[in-house]
């Protein structure tokens, strides 16, 4: 990581487990701006930009499925919260299939963060996920969809459609229709981000060569480049400073 810029994370309280991986800050502590690229992670976003105890920018970003640029206002603090594939429908009420590959901006008024106390990344968490928790419907999750999120969690990618299939006793053409409908993407292709991003935490220790989930190394280094727009050799050249992401990564 920079050493110019701070990175944090808080796990989800339990009620929100379901939706939500977690919330995360970043820091910009220099004068410049500071440039990164995004590789697809396989949550949806929310995101505020803040500085000088303000909100400059407030917006929801859809699944991203290759590689994105971003920079960070100098001086500037960063927090987002990663969601999952039941947010929509279970915790926002509303689909990101519209807005997959894209940035949306939200006005200041949704989830009242226009009220925030932005004195610290742990007191703003806190009133987040008040105000998650208020929106959310009163809607029981039906078991199979349950059953999907947490399969997906816990396998990171390291599972065949099929198998996800015949595991939560639902057919893979209803997932699709599922995850279409609310997220914007298959199932074959979200396990796919899946497993890449799983594969970057190998990469940021500098192995090179497929653990588990790809044919072999010419698979391997397609499916990266593909989602990345490099090879593994140069991602981890580059994790330092363009690819500051990989270094976040955690084995969860």
């Amino acid at each position: 990581m920079n050493e110019q810029s701070t990175y944090q994370e808080i796990e989800p309280i339990t009620e929100l487990k379901d939706f939500v991986h977690s919330f995360w800050m970043h820091q910009n502590n220099s004068d410049t701006v500071e440039k990164t690229t995004i590789v697809p992670d396989s949550y949806f976003k929310i995101v505020m930009l803040i500085k000088n105890q303000k909100i400059i920018s407030y917006f929801m970003t859809g699944l991203w499925l290759d590689e994105k640029e971003f920079s960070f206002a100098p001086n500037a603090l960063s927090i987002g919260v990663r969601l999952k594939v039941l947010a929509p429908e279970f915790l926002l009420n509303r689909e990101v299939a519209s807005i997959l590959q894209k940035m949306h901006q939200l006005d200041l008024h949704y989830l009242n963060v226009d009220k925030f106390d932005l004195s610290s990344f742990k007191v703003i968490v806190e009133q987040w996920q008040k105000e998650l928790l208020s929106v959310k419907p009163q809607k029981t999750i039906q078991g199979n969809k349950l059953r999907l999120s947490q399969l997906l969690d816990k396998m990171n990618g390291n599972i065949s459609a099929i198998e996800v299939s015949d595991q939560i006793y639902w057919t893979n053409r209803q997932i699709n229709r599922y995850l279409n409908k609310y997220v914007g993407v298959s199932l074959k292709k979200y396990l796919n981000i899946q497993k890449c991003y799983q594969s970057y935490i190998q990469i940021g220790n500098g192995k090179f060569y497929p653990e588990k989930g790809f044919f072999d190394q010419p698979h391997f280094i397609r499916e990266i480049k593909k989602h990345t727009g490099e090879t593994p050799k140069s991602l981890h050249k580059q994790q330092n400073d363009r690819f500051i992401q990989l270094k976040r990564i955690s084995k969860k």
